[in-house]
């Protein structure tokens, strides 16, 4: 097999590990731009595998929220979660600009996906509207980035020893916790009669 595509295949397999797991992972862009740059990949076609691999990942870690993060929760709070779930698979008008908006910031989408496992969101809306975004966002920071890092391993520990990020990512799991422990039931609600009445 040509080493060109071989080096395709393994970017493809990087970006989809990177995204399965939950947490402590630097952003897929920089993975991106430092294979194109590093390997003169072209452009497109490292995009195109970024997004689809990402948002393959991403999905496979919603399914892993579901079916055994749950676990962790309390009773409370997986019906609070099921409870925020059921709205936004029922309210797509607001669902889809919120995603939209969201999968075109170079952030973290890795709590987004566990809490939306959690909840059990329509992960087909989620993921179409995540690779929709990706596509634009990656091939933006591609272009406006050059040499990031001599070797990929760089890009690695620049991220761990990188205290405010990991200091983020702790943030992120603790505010999915207390997103549990919200009574989101009355809120909807509220918002639903609010919304009716404007």
């Amino acid at each position: 097999m040509d080493m060109f595509f071989i080096e395709y295949i393994i970017l493809a397999s990087i970006v989809l590990g990177m995204n399965i797991i939950p947490i402590f992972m630097p952003p897929t862009w920089t993975v991106l731009a430092f294979f194109v740059a590093k390997y003169n990949l072209l452009t497109f076609p490292a995009v195109l595998i970024g997004a689809t691999f990402a948002t393959l990942g991403r999905s496979i870690l919603a399914a892993i929220s579901a079916k055994y993060f749950r676990r962790f929760l309390s009773e409370d709070s997986r019906e609070n979660y099921l409870t925020i779930g059921k709205y936004l698979n029922t309210h797509q008008k607001f669902t889809i600009p919120l995603i939209i908006t969201y999968a075109f910031l170079p952030i973290p989408s890795n709590d987004v996906f566990i809490a939306a496992g959690l909840a059990k969101v329509n992960i087909k809306l989620l993921a179409f509207s995540f690779f929709s975004g990706r596509i634009i966002s990656y091939a933006f920071w591609i272009g406006a980035t050059r040499h990031l890092a001599d070797n990929l391993e760089d890009i690695f520990n620049s991220h761990y020893g990188n205290l405010g990020v990991v200091g983020l990512e702790l943030i992120g799991l603790v505010i999915i916790y207390l997103v549990g422990k919200i009574g989101w039931k009355r809120i909807l609600k509220k918002l639903d009669k609010t919304a009716g009445a404007s």
